[in-house]
């Protein structure tokens, strides 16, 4: 008898492990960093630029259900450079605030799905110096702050029920004034479940 109880109980074992693997329901931190590309367009454009940068990405939400959920955030987008052979120089940096739905897919064991977007409240420094027509050294600073915004995909393995880790590919989008800078964000996080 007891050695009929013993697979039974060893299965019952193995599938309490699992399901505790795919509780992913309540509240969430989750840490990203990666590479932005920005490439922008003006006045309809194409082309006009392109650049790359470190990016930071930090959300934190509550999931129902393990499934879906609402995140607020935080993302940095690094910053572009250019230079020119007079000495010219622009710096644009881009950062903002999330608040978005937020999804976590159980596939099959461990492995997930991940899905995200929402409003994206960004922030655009820029900072140019260039030699004005006296030959002196002119530097004009400026800020414009809109609401846009932003989605992802991303999948994973959930290390256990507090624990995954993944990759992303997520979309800013920042337009104003004829300017669009569509800025594609390729990263890789952890996240922490409560």
């Amino acid at each position: 008898m007891y050695r009929k109880l013993l697979p039974l109980v060893a299965a019952c074992g193995l599938f309490a492990t699992t399901a505790q693997a795919d509780q992913t329901n309540g509240w969430f931190v989750n840490g990203n960093v990666g590479t932005a590309h920005y490439k922008a367009t003006v006045s309809g454009v194409p082309g006009s630029g392109t650049d790359s940068n470190t990016a930071f990405i930090l959300t934190a939400g509550y999931r129902d259900q393990g499934i879906l959920g609402f995140e607020a955030g935080y993302t940095n987008l690094g910053s572009t450079t250019a230079k020119d052979d007079f000495g010219d120089r622009a710096k644009l940096k881009a950062d903002g605030w999330t608040l978005g739905l937020n999804g976590h897919f159980n596939l099959k064991d461990r492995w997930y799905l991940s899905a995200r977007g929402g409003l994206f409240l960004w922030k655009v420094k820029a900072n140019v110096t260039y030699t004005d027509v006296t030959g002196g050294r002119t530097t004009l600073r400026g800020d414009e702050q809109a609401l846009d915004w932003y989605a992802g995909i991303g999948t994973g393995y959930d290390i256990s029920r507090n624990w995954s880790v993944g990759a992303n590919f997520d979309y800013y989008k920042i337009s104003k004034h004829g300017y669009d800078i569509g800025t594609r964000v390729f990263s890789v996080g952890a996240e922490y479940r409560f």
